[in-house]
Protein backbone atom coordinates (compact mmCIF):
# COMPACT_ATOMS: atom_id res chain seq x y z
CA UNK A 1 0.00 0.00 0.00
CA UNK A 2 1.48 2.88 -0.95
CA UNK A 3 0.84 5.78 2.18
CA UNK A 4 2.09 8.95 2.39
CA UNK A 5 4.51 9.72 5.08
CA UNK A 6 3.92 13.13 7.06
CA UNK A 7 5.94 14.06 9.98
CA UNK A 8 6.54 16.70 12.00
CA UNK A 9 9.73 16.87 13.89
CA UNK A 10 9.76 19.06 16.91
CA UNK A 11 11.12 22.21 16.27
CA UNK A 12 14.08 21.60 19.16
CA UNK A 13 15.49 19.40 16.55
CA UNK A 14 16.09 21.66 13.91
CA UNK A 15 14.83 20.14 10.91
CA UNK A 16 13.73 22.39 7.97
CA UNK A 17 10.11 21.59 6.81
CA UNK A 18 10.77 19.83 3.65
CA UNK A 19 9.01 17.36 0.93
CA UNK A 20 10.86 14.19 -0.57
CA UNK A 21 9.26 12.99 -3.17
CA UNK A 22 11.75 9.85 -3.01
CA UNK A 23 9.64 6.27 -1.51
CA UNK A 24 11.00 6.31 2.12
CA UNK A 25 9.56 3.55 4.04
CA UNK A 26 8.79 2.76 7.75
CA UNK A 27 11.89 0.66 8.73
CA UNK A 28 13.35 4.58 8.48
CA UNK A 29 11.55 5.84 11.29
CA UNK A 30 14.03 4.40 14.17
CA UNK A 31 17.32 5.02 12.75
CA UNK A 32 15.83 8.65 11.86
CA UNK A 33 14.75 9.49 15.87
CA UNK A 34 18.10 7.21 16.58
CA UNK A 35 20.22 10.55 14.61
CA UNK A 36 17.97 13.43 16.18
CA UNK A 37 18.56 11.49 19.60
CA UNK A 38 22.20 12.22 18.89
CA UNK A 39 23.18 8.29 19.03
CA UNK A 40 24.10 5.55 16.79
CA UNK A 41 21.67 3.09 15.71
CA UNK A 42 22.22 -0.65 16.98
CA UNK A 43 24.20 -2.90 14.76
CA UNK A 44 20.66 -5.06 13.92
CA UNK A 45 18.62 -2.05 13.18
CA UNK A 46 17.30 -2.07 9.94
CA UNK A 47 16.52 1.19 7.75
CA UNK A 48 18.31 4.68 7.51
CA UNK A 49 17.65 7.74 8.72
CA UNK A 50 15.00 9.66 6.29
CA UNK A 51 16.66 11.96 3.80
CA UNK A 52 15.77 15.61 4.37
CA UNK A 53 15.14 16.25 0.85
CA UNK A 54 15.21 15.14 -2.83
CA UNK A 55 18.75 16.04 -3.49
CA UNK A 56 19.57 14.19 -0.22
CA UNK A 57 17.54 11.23 -1.17
CA UNK A 58 19.16 11.28 -4.67
CA UNK A 59 22.73 11.16 -2.80
CA UNK A 60 21.90 8.13 -0.65
CA UNK A 61 20.10 5.79 -2.88
CA UNK A 62 16.40 6.59 -2.53
CA UNK A 63 15.38 5.14 -5.88
CA UNK A 64 13.27 2.32 -4.67
CA UNK A 65 11.59 0.55 -1.27
CA UNK A 66 10.99 -2.53 -0.60
CA UNK A 67 8.76 -3.61 2.32
CA UNK A 68 8.23 -7.40 3.48
CA UNK A 69 4.59 -8.04 5.41
CA UNK A 70 4.00 -11.72 6.78
CA UNK A 71 1.04 -12.66 8.66
CA UNK A 72 0.27 -15.57 10.34
CA UNK A 73 -2.51 -16.05 11.90
CA UNK A 74 -4.95 -18.52 12.63
CA UNK A 75 -3.71 -20.92 10.66
CA UNK A 76 -3.71 -18.94 7.47
CA UNK A 77 -0.38 -17.84 6.48
CA UNK A 78 -0.02 -15.05 3.74
CA UNK A 79 3.95 -13.69 2.81
CA UNK A 80 3.81 -10.36 0.50
CA UNK A 81 7.21 -8.87 -0.51
CA UNK A 82 6.98 -5.21 -2.39
CA UNK A 83 8.98 -2.80 -4.19
CA UNK A 84 8.27 0.77 -5.52
CA UNK A 85 10.49 2.46 -7.48
CA UNK A 86 10.25 3.73 -11.18
CA UNK A 87 6.66 4.89 -10.49
CA UNK A 88 5.63 1.30 -10.15
CA UNK A 89 4.34 -0.86 -7.62
CA UNK A 90 5.10 -4.68 -7.55
CA UNK A 91 4.18 -7.32 -4.55
CA UNK A 92 4.89 -10.82 -5.08
CA UNK A 93 2.58 -13.47 -3.29
CA UNK A 94 4.87 -16.27 -2.02
CA UNK A 95 4.10 -19.67 -1.14
CA UNK A 96 1.20 -19.91 2.07
CA UNK A 97 -1.95 -21.22 2.67
CA UNK A 98 -3.87 -18.06 0.66
CA UNK A 99 -1.70 -18.20 -2.22
CA UNK A 100 1.08 -20.71 -4.47
CA UNK A 101 3.52 -18.13 -5.23
CA UNK A 102 2.75 -17.38 -8.87
CA UNK A 103 0.35 -14.44 -7.57
CA UNK A 104 0.91 -10.63 -7.42
CA UNK A 105 -0.38 -6.98 -8.05
CA UNK A 106 1.71 -4.80 -10.43
CA UNK A 107 0.44 -0.70 -10.88
CA UNK A 108 1.80 1.93 -12.53
CA UNK A 109 1.79 4.61 -10.20
CA UNK A 110 1.83 7.02 -12.71
CA UNK A 111 -0.80 5.99 -15.12
CA UNK A 112 -3.07 3.89 -11.84
CA UNK A 113 -2.38 6.16 -8.86
CA UNK A 114 -5.26 4.51 -6.98
CA UNK A 115 -3.92 1.01 -8.09
CA UNK A 116 -6.89 0.08 -9.68
CA UNK A 117 -5.65 -2.03 -13.02
CA UNK A 118 -3.86 -4.88 -11.70
CA UNK A 119 -1.23 -5.46 -14.46
CA UNK A 120 0.42 -8.63 -13.03
CA UNK A 121 -0.94 -10.83 -15.86
CA UNK A 122 -1.17 -8.22 -18.82
CA UNK A 123 1.74 -9.83 -21.03
CA UNK A 124 2.90 -5.93 -22.26
CA UNK A 125 3.96 -5.73 -18.44
CA UNK A 126 5.49 -8.47 -18.04
CA UNK A 127 9.33 -7.62 -18.20
CA UNK A 128 8.95 -4.72 -16.24
CA UNK A 129 7.12 -6.93 -13.52
CA UNK A 130 10.22 -9.31 -14.64
CA UNK A 131 12.42 -6.79 -13.63
CA UNK A 132 11.01 -5.75 -10.23
CA UNK A 133 10.77 -8.93 -9.21
CA UNK A 134 14.88 -9.83 -10.07
CA UNK A 135 14.46 -6.49 -7.70
CA UNK A 136 12.93 -7.98 -4.75
CA UNK A 137 15.23 -11.45 -4.97
CA UNK A 138 18.02 -9.44 -4.95
CA UNK A 139 17.07 -7.08 -2.04
CA UNK A 140 16.63 -10.47 0.35
CA UNK A 141 18.73 -8.78 3.28
CA UNK A 142 20.40 -11.21 5.81
CA UNK A 143 18.41 -11.08 9.34
CA UNK A 144 19.79 -8.52 11.73
CA UNK A 145 18.02 -9.66 14.52
CA UNK A 146 19.07 -9.16 18.31
CA UNK A 147 19.97 -12.24 19.75
CA UNK A 148 17.54 -12.37 22.68
CA UNK A 149 18.52 -14.83 25.47
CA UNK A 150 15.17 -15.39 28.11
CA UNK A 151 15.37 -17.89 30.88
CA UNK A 152 12.13 -19.39 31.83
CA UNK A 153 11.27 -20.94 34.84
CA UNK A 154 11.07 -24.64 34.94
Amino acid sequence: MRVPLIWRPALSGGATPTVVTKPVGLIDLAPTFCTIAGIDSPAWMQGTRLPTDDADAEVRGFEQVFTEWDSELFGVDVHLRTVIRDDMICTAYLPGTVHDGSEGELYSIADDPTQIVNRWDDPSWHTSRDELLGALRGHQPASRQPRLSLDAPV
